[in-house]
């Protein structure tokens, strides 16, 4: 029961007791106040209602005002329509992206703000959503007043009587202006690309995570054969010949897993089943941050392989050539060495008979250096470490008649050289290794020759060191009479080195000279 019954109640009730002439007085007076009381109870409960409904009431008006200020300053534009598209009702938003006040919006045909190329599109737009009454969304151009023209997203939905006709439109109007203008100049740089791409005389596809094609350049059709329409229902795969297709797959997924690969070699087949070789070099295709496929561009490699062939049987030819050449003048200097080596045994002179004998060793060390060229697959350079150890080990054999006494230790890096340096280098260490073991250990005296050759800041440092009865003080090793001093000073000149000479328990030299890189 409502307050407004109840308290008519209660008025009847105290009206029905005043004129009720039976019963004392007392008792009459005890049932009004009670009906008193009870109106006293009720006028409280009316007036805490009364609170509340005006506290509602303010709740209400709040929520309201809120509301309208969401409506209006929303980021996006609201309009109401009727069935013919006039505008009904339009939120600020909306006003300012049509640039024109809510007064004189209203009741004012919302096609009448769309450029006349996209009206069809709008009026389209209205129709199929009265079928169907499924929201919708439709792109057009809007041409606000005194405003440039703007593109915008018109979501539409439906708003229905009780009785489930169609009462009114409901459409959010998005400005989507820089989206377009962005995706405008995506598709004209595609467009771009895509044309040039068909200019190129190589052969450039796009294809996606299932190795199919999405885009191909004339040149694709022209070197393999193929229509637009064979394309379409082939893999990428399929146009390399079936020994490759297995390394293709296995390329294509390490370059989506990340991996960068450039210029991988395979052998293609044309439509008509002729082979020709190819390059690819591929790049991922990114958007928004997520790989959608490969891009790559084709070499017809034919030509370029026939060349390379061509040079590399030429390149063949030479080092077959220089080895010979090097094997050539090994041989002719072994048999400048023998020749010295017979002559000296008709000389009955000692010094001179020497001389012939060191001269037989300078010949010998070049042709080491030949002969390490003649072996080596590097036909610039050798491994001057090893021909170290290898000319010294010879040396040693030759003029240490007693090894027991004589020890010979070597500390090498194997380090490459040219043989422009490597020539002047062996006759460097042979003079000073062969000094060392005839004249550092006379009698027979025992004693140790330390050869050390090492790389150091970009110098290479040749150290000859032994602890025999070391060379005279009042010697100059850099001016005197000794012809294997002498060679070993202008060789030292001619590599751009320096020599230096500690007397100090013996004697050490050491060579210091530029590393070249090659």
């Amino acid at each position: 029961m409502d307050s407004g019954k109840k308290f008519e109640n209660l008025r009847r009730k105290a009206e029905e007791v005043l004129l009720m002439e039976k019963g004392p007085s007392k008792k009459l007076a005890l049932e009004v106040d009670e009906l008193i009381h009870e109106l006293e109870v009720h006028q409280i409960e009316l007036e805490m209602q009364n609170e509340d409904l005006i506290k509602t009431q303010m709740e209400l008006e709040e929520s309201r005002r809120e509301y309208k200020e969401l409506y209006d300053f929303a980021p996006v534009g609201y309009l109401t329509l009727d069935k013919n598209g006039i505008i009904l009702r339009a939120n600020l938003t909306g006003t300012e992206i049509l640039g024109i006040p809510r007064n004189q919006l209203i009741n004012s045909a919302l096609i009448l703000f769309i450029t006349p190329s996209y009206r069809k599109s709008f009026y389209d737009h209205l129709q199929e959503f009265k079928e169907t009454q499924l929201k919708r969304q439709c792109i057009v151009k809007l041409k606000p007043k005194n405003k440039t023209p703007i593109f915008a997203s018109l979501d539409t939905k439906a708003v229905l009587n009780e009785n489930g006709t169609f009462k009114e439109f409901r459409t959010i109007v998005t400005d989507i202006n820089q989206l377009k203008k962005t995706e405008i100049a995506l598709d004209e740089s595609e467009i771009k690309y895509k044309n040039l791409a068909n200019l190129l005389p190589q052969m450039v596809v796009e294809l996606n995570k299932n190795c199919e094609f999405t885009f191909t350049n004339q040149a694709v059709f022209q070197l393999t054969g193929y229509t637009k329409e064979d394309l379409d229902g082939l893999k990428s795969y399929q146009l390399v010949i079936r020994e490759d297709q297995n390394r293709v797959k296995e390329n294509i997924l390490r370059i989506m897993k990340g991996e960068e690969l450039e210029g991988i070699e395979y052998t293609a087949q044309r439509k008509d089943g002729s082979k020709f070789p190819i390059v690819v070099y591929c790049s991922k295709i990114m958007r928004y941050n997520e790989l959608v496929g490969i891009r790559a561009i084709i070499l017809d490699y034919t030509e370029l392989k026939e060349a390379k062939d061509k040079v590399q049987r030429s390149l063949e030819e030479k080092e077959l050539l220089l080895k010979e050449i090097h094997h050539r003048v090994k041989n002719n200097l072994m048999v400048i060495s023998s020749l010295l080596d017979l002559q000296s045994s008709y000389i009955k002179d000692k010094s001179s008979r020497e001389m012939f004998l060191e001269s037989q060793s300078r010949a010998k060390s070049m042709a080491l250096i030949h002969e390490r060229m003649y072996e080596s697959t590097d036909l610039k350079r050798i491994d001057f470490g090893d021909y170290i150890r290898t000319l010294c080990m010879d040396l040693y054999s030759i003029l240490i008649h007693h090894p027991e006494k004589i020890k010979l230790t070597m500390d090498l890096e194997p380090i490459m050289m040219d043989i422009n340096t490597a020539i002047p280098c062996g006759l460097i260490l042979n003079e000073l290794v062969s000094n060392a073991m005839k004249h550092a250990f006379p009698d027979d005296s025992e004693g140790e020759l330390n050869i050390k050759f090492y790389s150091k800041d970009k110098y290479l440092i040749l150290s000859i060191k032994d602890n025999g009865i070391g060379i005279p003080q009042d010697i100059d090793f850099k001016n005197t009479k000794s012809l294997g001093l002498k060679i070993v000073n202008r060789l030292v000149e001619q590599i751009d080195g320096e020599i230096e000479m500690i007397r100090d328990g013996g004697t050490e030299f050491t060579i210091t000279f530029p590393e070249i890189k090659l």
